[in-house]
């Protein structure tokens, strides 16, 4: 895995396995990664709470 972190978005390369399905791994990527984030910034929970933080 390897990904570059510009000012506005996140490009991620990704390795994985041909039998998995690739809209599960980017939900759970999306998932993961929104509430790692709001976890670690408590404004953006209160700003987003009940609301997708990845739409």
């Amino acid at each position: 895995m390897k990904g570059v972190i510009s000012k506005d978005h996140v490009r991620m390369h990704l390795e994985y396995r041909p039998s998995q399905n690739v809209s599960n791994l980017v939900k759970k990527l999306k998932g993961r990664s929104s509430r790692k984030l709001q976890q670690e910034f408590s404004e953006l929970e209160r700003k987003y709470w009940g609301r997708h933080f990845g739409a």
